[in-house]
Protein backbone atom coordinates (compact mmCIF):
# COMPACT_ATOMS: atom_id res chain seq x y z
CA UNK A 1 0.00 0.00 0.00
CA UNK A 2 2.95 2.35 0.21
CA UNK A 3 6.41 3.07 -1.07
CA UNK A 4 9.40 4.48 0.73
CA UNK A 5 11.57 6.58 -1.59
CA UNK A 6 15.04 7.95 -1.42
CA UNK A 7 13.90 11.37 -2.54
CA UNK A 8 17.18 12.16 -4.29
CA UNK A 9 16.08 9.73 -7.01
CA UNK A 10 13.60 11.31 -9.42
CA UNK A 11 10.32 9.55 -10.09
CA UNK A 12 9.77 8.85 -13.78
CA UNK A 13 6.33 9.86 -15.11
CA UNK A 14 4.57 9.31 -19.17
CA UNK A 15 -1.76 18.46 4.29
CA UNK A 16 -9.39 28.54 10.17
CA UNK A 17 -8.18 31.40 11.43
CA UNK A 18 -5.00 31.12 13.45
CA UNK A 19 -5.75 30.18 17.07
CA UNK A 20 -3.84 31.24 20.12
CA UNK A 21 -0.39 29.74 20.41
CA UNK A 22 -0.51 29.87 24.17
CA UNK A 23 -1.34 26.18 24.23
CA UNK A 24 1.65 25.46 21.99
CA UNK A 25 4.12 26.56 24.69
CA UNK A 26 5.15 29.28 21.84
CA UNK A 27 9.96 26.96 19.88
CA UNK A 28 12.89 26.19 21.96
CA UNK A 29 14.86 23.40 20.39
CA UNK A 30 14.37 19.90 21.72
CA UNK A 31 17.18 18.81 24.04
CA UNK A 32 19.18 17.24 21.23
CA UNK A 33 22.60 17.75 22.78
CA UNK A 34 24.32 18.15 26.10
CA UNK A 35 27.94 19.16 26.65
CA UNK A 36 29.77 17.27 29.36
CA UNK A 37 33.40 16.74 30.33
CA UNK A 38 33.46 13.83 27.88
CA UNK A 39 32.36 15.95 24.93
CA UNK A 40 29.01 16.65 23.29
CA UNK A 41 26.33 14.03 23.73
CA UNK A 42 23.80 14.00 20.88
CA UNK A 43 20.51 12.20 20.57
CA UNK A 44 18.06 11.07 17.92
CA UNK A 45 14.80 9.17 17.57
CA UNK A 46 15.31 5.81 15.88
CA UNK A 47 12.26 3.92 14.55
CA UNK A 48 12.31 0.20 13.84
CA UNK A 49 9.86 -1.09 11.23
CA UNK A 50 8.88 -4.46 9.83
CA UNK A 51 6.76 -3.87 6.74
CA UNK A 52 6.11 -7.59 6.27
CA UNK A 53 4.87 -8.85 9.64
CA UNK A 54 4.11 -5.41 11.14
CA UNK A 55 5.45 -6.79 14.41
CA UNK A 56 9.04 -5.53 14.64
CA UNK A 57 11.08 -7.38 17.22
CA UNK A 58 12.59 -5.24 19.98
CA UNK A 59 15.87 -3.63 19.02
CA UNK A 60 18.80 -3.98 21.39
CA UNK A 61 21.60 -1.49 21.84
CA UNK A 62 24.12 -4.09 20.70
CA UNK A 63 22.23 -4.55 17.42
CA UNK A 64 23.47 -1.27 15.97
CA UNK A 65 26.63 0.75 15.69
CA UNK A 66 26.94 4.40 14.71
CA UNK A 67 29.84 4.75 12.33
CA UNK A 68 32.32 7.22 13.78
CA UNK A 69 30.31 7.44 16.98
CA UNK A 70 29.73 5.79 20.34
CA UNK A 71 26.29 5.03 21.77
CA UNK A 72 26.04 6.28 25.35
CA UNK A 73 22.36 5.76 26.12
CA UNK A 74 19.44 3.66 24.91
CA UNK A 75 15.76 3.95 25.86
CA UNK A 76 12.89 2.02 24.32
CA UNK A 77 9.83 4.27 23.90
CA UNK A 78 6.24 3.12 23.82
CA UNK A 79 3.19 5.05 22.65
CA UNK A 80 3.65 7.86 25.17
CA UNK A 81 7.02 7.39 26.94
CA UNK A 82 9.32 10.23 26.03
CA UNK A 83 6.58 12.87 26.02
CA UNK A 84 5.03 12.18 22.62
CA UNK A 85 3.64 15.27 20.89
CA UNK A 86 1.99 15.06 17.46
CA UNK A 87 0.79 17.82 15.15
CA UNK A 88 -1.55 17.11 12.24
CA UNK A 89 -0.69 19.64 9.55
CA UNK A 90 -3.12 19.82 6.61
CA UNK A 91 -2.50 21.73 3.39
CA UNK A 92 -5.72 23.46 2.29
CA UNK A 93 -4.55 23.21 -1.32
CA UNK A 94 -4.85 19.40 -1.16
CA UNK A 95 -8.62 19.70 -1.43
CA UNK A 96 -9.55 16.96 -3.88
CA UNK A 97 -12.83 15.54 -2.45
CA UNK A 98 -11.91 14.23 1.00
CA UNK A 99 -14.88 11.92 1.62
CA UNK A 100 -14.44 9.61 4.61
CA UNK A 101 -10.83 10.62 5.19
CA UNK A 102 -11.78 13.32 7.68
CA UNK A 103 -13.42 10.70 9.90
CA UNK A 104 -10.30 8.54 9.54
CA UNK A 105 -8.06 11.38 10.70
CA UNK A 106 -10.36 12.00 13.67
CA UNK A 107 -10.16 8.34 14.66
CA UNK A 108 -6.37 8.54 14.42
CA UNK A 109 -6.34 11.53 16.79
CA UNK A 110 -8.69 10.03 19.38
CA UNK A 111 -6.69 6.77 19.31
CA UNK A 112 -3.48 8.49 20.47
CA UNK A 113 -2.21 7.08 23.78
CA UNK A 114 -3.45 8.76 26.94
CA UNK A 115 -0.94 11.37 28.05
CA UNK A 116 0.27 12.21 24.55
CA UNK A 117 -0.43 15.70 23.21
CA UNK A 118 -2.04 16.41 19.84
CA UNK A 119 -2.33 19.66 17.89
CA UNK A 120 -4.02 20.59 14.61
CA UNK A 121 -2.80 23.16 12.08
CA UNK A 122 -3.50 24.16 8.48
CA UNK A 123 -1.51 25.67 5.64
CA UNK A 124 -3.61 28.18 3.73
CA UNK A 125 -1.88 29.49 0.60
CA UNK A 126 1.47 29.05 2.29
CA UNK A 127 0.53 30.56 5.68
CA UNK A 128 0.47 28.49 8.88
CA UNK A 129 -2.80 28.62 10.82
CA UNK A 130 -3.09 26.90 14.21
CA UNK A 131 -6.57 25.46 14.71
CA UNK A 132 -5.82 23.71 18.01
CA UNK A 133 -2.68 23.95 20.10
CA UNK A 134 -1.17 20.88 21.68
CA UNK A 135 -3.65 19.31 24.08
CA UNK A 136 -4.12 16.08 26.01
CA UNK A 137 -7.85 16.34 25.19
CA UNK A 138 -7.83 14.26 22.04
CA UNK A 139 -11.55 14.71 21.44
CA UNK A 140 -10.99 18.47 21.42
CA UNK A 141 -8.18 18.11 18.89
CA UNK A 142 -10.32 15.82 16.71
CA UNK A 143 -13.13 18.39 16.74
CA UNK A 144 -10.71 21.01 15.35
CA UNK A 145 -10.12 18.92 12.24
CA UNK A 146 -11.84 19.83 9.00
CA UNK A 147 -11.38 18.85 5.37
CA UNK A 148 -8.95 20.96 3.29
CA UNK A 149 -10.72 24.22 2.41
CA UNK A 150 -9.05 24.83 -0.95
CA UNK A 151 -6.85 27.66 -2.14
CA UNK A 152 -3.65 28.12 -4.13
CA UNK A 153 -0.61 25.94 -3.54
CA UNK A 154 1.69 28.18 -1.54
CA UNK A 155 5.00 27.60 0.17
CA UNK A 156 4.00 24.70 2.39
CA UNK A 157 7.61 24.13 3.44
CA UNK A 158 7.86 27.65 4.83
CA UNK A 159 4.71 26.92 6.85
CA UNK A 160 6.22 23.61 7.98
CA UNK A 161 9.33 25.43 9.19
CA UNK A 162 7.08 27.99 10.88
CA UNK A 163 5.33 25.25 12.87
CA UNK A 164 8.67 23.75 13.92
CA UNK A 165 9.89 27.20 14.91
CA UNK A 166 6.88 27.84 17.16
CA UNK A 167 7.10 24.46 18.90
CA UNK A 168 8.69 25.39 22.22
CA UNK A 169 8.05 22.21 24.17
CA UNK A 170 11.21 20.33 25.21
CA UNK A 171 9.48 16.97 24.64
CA UNK A 172 11.80 14.25 23.40
CA UNK A 173 9.41 13.15 20.65
CA UNK A 174 7.88 15.77 18.40
CA UNK A 175 6.28 14.39 15.27
CA UNK A 176 4.25 15.85 12.41
CA UNK A 177 1.70 14.10 10.20
CA UNK A 178 1.42 16.22 7.04
CA UNK A 179 -1.41 15.91 4.51
CA UNK A 180 -0.42 17.58 1.23
CA UNK A 181 0.28 17.15 -2.46
CA UNK A 182 3.76 18.56 -1.82
CA UNK A 183 3.38 21.15 -4.60
CA UNK A 184 5.07 24.47 -3.83
CA UNK A 185 4.31 27.10 -6.45
CA UNK A 186 6.69 29.61 -4.84
CA UNK A 187 9.78 27.43 -4.35
CA UNK A 188 13.09 29.02 -5.25
CA UNK A 189 16.72 28.14 -4.94
CA UNK A 190 17.93 30.68 -2.42
CA UNK A 191 17.03 32.61 0.70
CA UNK A 192 15.56 31.42 3.95
CA UNK A 193 12.44 29.30 4.30
CA UNK A 194 12.02 28.64 0.61
CA UNK A 195 12.07 24.93 -0.07
CA UNK A 196 11.97 21.35 1.20
CA UNK A 197 15.70 21.30 1.98
CA UNK A 198 15.35 24.25 4.36
CA UNK A 199 12.44 22.55 6.13
CA UNK A 200 14.53 19.39 6.47
CA UNK A 201 17.33 21.34 8.13
CA UNK A 202 14.88 22.97 10.53
CA UNK A 203 13.36 19.60 11.43
CA UNK A 204 16.73 17.91 11.90
CA UNK A 205 17.98 20.78 14.04
CA UNK A 206 14.90 20.51 16.27
CA UNK A 207 14.68 16.70 16.21
CA UNK A 208 11.21 16.63 14.60
CA UNK A 209 10.12 13.47 12.72
CA UNK A 210 7.78 14.03 9.75
CA UNK A 211 5.28 11.66 8.13
CA UNK A 212 3.38 12.69 4.99
CA UNK A 213 0.12 11.44 3.49
CA UNK A 214 -0.19 12.43 -0.16
CA UNK A 215 -3.53 13.94 -1.19
CA UNK A 216 -3.87 15.75 -4.53
CA UNK A 217 -5.00 19.22 -5.47
CA UNK A 218 -8.47 19.34 -7.13
CA UNK A 219 -7.16 19.79 -10.69
CA UNK A 220 -4.25 17.38 -10.39
CA UNK A 221 -5.19 15.63 -13.64
CA UNK A 222 -4.62 18.85 -15.58
CA UNK A 223 -1.35 19.68 -13.81
CA UNK A 224 1.99 19.11 -15.49
CA UNK A 225 3.06 15.64 -14.36
CA UNK A 226 6.57 16.94 -13.69
CA UNK A 227 5.12 19.34 -11.11
CA UNK A 228 3.09 16.60 -9.44
CA UNK A 229 6.12 14.30 -9.42
CA UNK A 230 8.28 17.03 -7.93
CA UNK A 231 5.74 17.48 -5.13
CA UNK A 232 5.74 13.77 -4.31
CA UNK A 233 9.55 13.67 -4.38
CA UNK A 234 9.74 16.64 -2.00
CA UNK A 235 7.31 14.98 0.42
CA UNK A 236 9.35 11.78 0.36
CA UNK A 237 12.57 13.75 0.76
CA UNK A 238 11.34 15.62 3.85
CA UNK A 239 10.10 12.43 5.50
CA UNK A 240 13.02 10.19 4.62
CA UNK A 241 15.61 12.72 5.79
CA UNK A 242 13.90 13.35 9.15
CA UNK A 243 13.36 9.70 10.07
CA UNK A 244 9.71 9.44 9.00
CA UNK A 245 7.87 8.02 6.01
CA UNK A 246 5.83 9.27 3.03
CA UNK A 247 2.73 7.45 1.81
CA UNK A 248 1.33 7.49 -1.72
CA UNK A 249 0.30 5.05 -4.44
CA UNK A 250 0.43 7.22 -7.56
CA UNK A 251 -0.69 10.67 -8.65
CA UNK A 252 -4.26 9.66 -7.82
CA UNK A 253 -5.93 9.95 -4.42
CA UNK A 254 -6.32 6.77 -2.39
CA UNK A 255 -9.75 5.58 -1.28
CA UNK A 256 -8.71 5.47 2.36
CA UNK A 257 -5.91 6.78 4.58
CA UNK A 258 -6.45 4.17 7.28
CA UNK A 259 -3.67 1.72 6.26
CA UNK A 260 -1.22 4.63 6.19
CA UNK A 261 -2.39 6.03 9.51
CA UNK A 262 -2.13 2.54 11.04
CA UNK A 263 1.47 2.39 9.81
CA UNK A 264 2.25 5.78 11.37
CA UNK A 265 0.78 4.55 14.68
CA UNK A 266 2.88 1.39 14.42
CA UNK A 267 6.03 3.43 13.87
CA UNK A 268 5.32 5.69 16.86
CA UNK A 269 4.92 2.59 19.04
CA UNK A 270 8.36 1.23 18.06
CA UNK A 271 10.79 4.06 18.65
CA UNK A 272 14.00 4.43 20.64
CA UNK A 273 15.83 7.38 22.11
CA UNK A 274 19.49 6.92 21.20
CA UNK A 275 22.15 9.04 22.87
CA UNK A 276 25.62 9.07 21.35
CA UNK A 277 28.87 10.96 20.82
CA UNK A 278 30.47 11.54 17.43
CA UNK A 279 34.11 11.71 16.47
CA UNK A 280 34.88 14.76 14.37
CA UNK A 281 32.28 17.00 12.81
CA UNK A 282 32.08 20.79 12.74
CA UNK A 283 30.38 22.81 15.47
CA UNK A 284 27.45 24.80 14.13
CA UNK A 285 26.88 22.37 11.26
CA UNK A 286 25.13 19.11 10.41
CA UNK A 287 26.77 15.71 10.87
CA UNK A 288 25.69 12.80 8.66
CA UNK A 289 24.66 9.68 10.58
CA UNK A 290 25.44 6.21 9.23
CA UNK A 291 24.38 2.98 10.93
CA UNK A 292 25.87 -0.48 10.77
CA UNK A 293 23.13 -2.78 11.99
CA UNK A 294 22.43 -6.48 12.57
CA UNK A 295 18.78 -6.10 11.60
CA UNK A 296 18.27 -7.97 8.35
CA UNK A 297 14.51 -8.43 8.87
CA UNK A 298 13.87 -4.90 10.13
CA UNK A 299 14.11 -1.43 8.64
CA UNK A 300 15.69 1.34 10.68
CA UNK A 301 14.34 4.86 10.17
CA UNK A 302 16.50 7.71 11.44
CA UNK A 303 17.33 11.32 10.65
CA UNK A 304 19.87 11.69 7.88
CA UNK A 305 21.88 14.20 9.96
CA UNK A 306 22.08 15.70 13.43
CA UNK A 307 23.00 19.24 14.38
CA UNK A 308 26.29 19.81 16.21
CA UNK A 309 25.84 22.74 18.61
CA UNK A 310 28.26 25.62 18.75
CA UNK A 311 29.48 28.31 16.37
CA UNK A 312 31.12 27.47 13.06
CA UNK A 313 34.60 28.91 12.89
Amino acid sequence: MKRRWNARIAISAGLLLAGSLATVPAVAQAPLSKTTSGGTELQMILTVADHMSHKPAPLKMEDIRIMGGTITGWTQLDGVTGGLEVFLLIDDAASYPFGSKLAELRRFVTARPAGSLVGVAYIHEGVLEIAQGLTADHAKAAAALRAPAGGKSGNLYCALSDLIGRWESPALRREIVLVSAGIDETASGGGACTNADMAIHDAERAGVVIFALYHPVPNYRSETWAKVDAGVVDLAHVCYETGGEAYFMSHDPVDTLEPFLADVSEHMAHQYLVKFRMAGGTAGDFQKIYLDADTAARELMKPDSVWLPGTKQ
